[in-house]
């Protein structure tokens, strides 16, 4: 399909992106944008499809059909003639590294040290040298709050603090575009705050941000869109003032209610 070159203000564009498992038709249609510097949150009901076009967005997915790019580029695709060709795996864990993801659960590596978890990958994929990616990696354990934990295992940490560490393990590769998937939906509740902080000032920071979260109130502090999703299609969208406070739909009236 012919969409028309990206704007180059625009990091993440989705046309009629559509997902089956099966026949379960899991995406049926999404459009989104992501300007850059924007923090967009998907909110919805769990089965609404939020976290799969989240792993579409990084090709952990394979969309069936519709258009996907990233920084203007198809992430895990060619463009040949009017058809979308399949990159050898090597170019697509290429394109991976400008996006970072953090997932529900922290998934470090058991047996390595806090900042080896950190640096493994920028030296593994990015051939950084070690003395430059744990120079690196120590200004993110900072950055996180974690400078003191560097040589601590996961299994000594909170699990707020593993997350904080997963997150400082994805912008090791230094990404255009981070991606979370419900990041403390797995934490304890006095946890929480600390790993949102974090979220916070990346956006604060200018990062681009898209967050399937259940966090509502991170939402209406942080989002500048705020993206309801149910049964594989956009609801509404639009500024979190209007999503969360007045929504127009009644299918959005209806989670809200049951979640604030």
């Amino acid at each position: 399909m012919s969409v028309g070159p990206t704007p180059p203000d625009v990091v993440v564009r989705a046309v009629d992106v559509r997902k089956s498992f099966g026949r379960l038709e899991v995406l049926r249609g999404i459009d989104l944008q992501v300007p850059r510097g924007d923090v967009v949150c998907l909110l919805g009901p769990s089965g609404s499809g939020k976290s799969t076009f989240l792993r579409c967005v990084n090709h952990l997915e394979k969309i069936d059909s519709g258009s996907l790019e990233v920084a203007g580029e198809y992430i895990g695709y060619r463009r040949v003639g009017d058809h979308l060709q399949e990159l050898p795996q090597r170019k697509i864990a290429r394109q991976r590294t400008s996006v970072g993801m953090v997932f529900q659960q922290f998934n470090l590596f058991p047996h390595m040290k806090v900042l080896d978890n950190v640096v493994e990958a920028p030296i593994r994929v990015r051939r950084e040298s070690r003395a430059k990616a744990r120079a690196h990696g120590l200004e993110l354990l900072e950055r996180v709050g974690l400078a003191d934990k560097a040589q601590a295992f996961p299994r000594q940490l909170s699990g707020g603090q593993q997350q904080r560490v997963a997150i400082a393990r994805a912008l090791a590769m230094r990404p255009q575009l981070m991606l979370f998937d419900e990041p403390t939906s797995a934490l304890d509740p006095e946890l929480v705050g600390d790993v949102l902080d974090v979220m916070k000032q990346l956006a604060a920071d200018g990062m681009t941000m898209i967050v399937v979260t259940h966090e509502i109130n991170f939402a209406r502090e942080v989002a500048d869109t705020v993206t309801f999703m149910d049964d594989g299609v956009v609801v509404e969208s639009g500024p979190p003032a209007q999503v969360i406070d007045h929504p127009t739909n009644a299918r959005t009236r209806s989670f809200l209610s049951k979640v604030l």
